[in-house]
């Protein structure tokens, strides 16, 4: 039987819906698969918190976290509550280290977890992200330079949803490079923020009411400006060129933001109030684009060579990328072998269960690979 002590990092949405998954599919593995995977650890923003025996966190006690959490307690609070102890996330990766094999599972936000992710793989782990994050370092820094180190097809970093949630964007991509094909351009739409809120400009919404009901929706980030600079999108083009090998930054990314410079720096609700000085120019692009047969889409271009690009784009109606609509996603790989007839992947491009299933299957990837205790 093997063991595969988990380390989550980010107890939040995710990182709960990951916990919650384990705890529900843990006994299938174990009779099915011959995996055990037990909860060894919890790391948050403020310290984490390691369970005292080799089979980890009980239900019960998982449970009662995230519940805690969901209430808005912070881990430490919730440690102090439990008579639980609270320590370091290094000294907690030295703790289950010790216990056997490990994975760390980044669902938190930041790039701060870098630092974990590399001790992790020092001690011999492995590294699940959903956290776009980590990835996006610039080169040469030394946490980012370790995790692509160890992110190649047989690497002990994995990181599916971290380009498309539940969507076999990364594996697909890795299926191709492994296999001898190459890569002429991936193109798409990776935010289902945008997805929303350019689906219901299309039908004549105001940009300032869509951005009003994506956020209502539960589909933008509690500030909408997150989403609407791009900054999102850019890291998910600057993951895709990386896997295809080039050693790019966030900075040679073409970027367009749709959040004006004044409108940046002001509260939420002023910003939701000053959005409507944008809805002339928007709905102006958007008839321009209508009246070709086209659509706004915010679309990434990413390529082997030159020009990276995310922004809002054209696209016509009467294509599989112009006729999506809503939330869902769509990343479309144009290669040598697949040129004329395409590969696309369509579906839903964010959500919690979906996410946390696709670290999970990295998870369980990693764990029937050479991912190992330090020795």
């Amino acid at each position: 039987m093997k063991r595969i002590n988990l380390v989550q990092v980010g107890v939040g949405l995710i990182g709960g819906a990951i916990i919650g998954q384990v705890m529900e599919n843990r006994a299938r593995w174990r009779d099915e698969l011959g995996i055990e995977i037990g909860i060894a650890a919890l790391v948050g923003s403020d310290g984490a918190i390691v369970a005292e025996g080799p089979q980890g966190f009980s239900d019960r006690v998982l449970l009662s976290v995230l519940g805690a959490r969901k209430s808005g307690m912070s881990l430490a609070k919730i440690a102090a509550s439990k008579d639980l102890n609270l320590i370091g996330g290094h000294a907690a990766l030295d703790d289950v280290a010790g216990m056997g094999r490990f994975v760390v599972a980044d669902s938190a936000t930041g790039d701060a977890t870098a630092a974990i992710a590399a001790r992790a793989l020092e001690l011999g782990g492995g590294v699940v992200y959903s956290n776009k994050a980590p990835l996006s370092l610039p080169a040469g820094d030394s946490a980012g330079d370790a995790i692509w180190a160890a992110a190649g097809s047989n690497g002990t970093v994995r990181y599916e949803t971290s380009c498309g949630a539940g969507l076999p964007v990364i594996s697909t991509l890795r299926s191709l490079l492994d296999t001898g094909d190459e890569v002429i351009e991936i193109t798409g739409t990776v935010s289902g923020t945008f997805g929303a809120i350019f689906s219901d400009v299309a039908a004549r919404t105001p940009f300032s009411e869509a951005v009003r009901l994506a956020k209502e929706r539960g589909y933008t980030e509690p500030d909408p400006r997150d989403d609407l600079s791009g900054l999102d999108v850019a890291r998910k083009a600057l993951i895709l060129a990386r896997t295809l090998g080039r050693r790019i930054d966030l900075a040679n990314i073409e970027t367009e933001s749709l959040v004006p410079e004044a409108l940046r720096e002001i509260g939420v609700p002023d910003y939701l109030e000053r959005v409507a000085e944008q809805d002339d120019e928007i709905a102006r692009r958007a008839s321009a684009a209508q009246a070709e047969g086209k659509t706004l889409k915010y679309v990434v271009s990413v390529r082997p060579e030159g020009r990276i690009s995310v922004g809002l784009r054209p696209v016509a109606t009467n294509t599989v990328l112009g006729a999506l609509q809503g939330p869902e996603n769509i990343v479309t790989f144009r290669t040598k072998r697949y040129d004329d007839y395409p590969i696309n992947i369509t579906g839903p491009g964010a959500g919690a269960a979906v996410t946390a299933a696709g670290v999970i299957a990295d998870i369980l990837a990693l764990a029937t690979g050479s991912i190992g205790a330090r020795s």
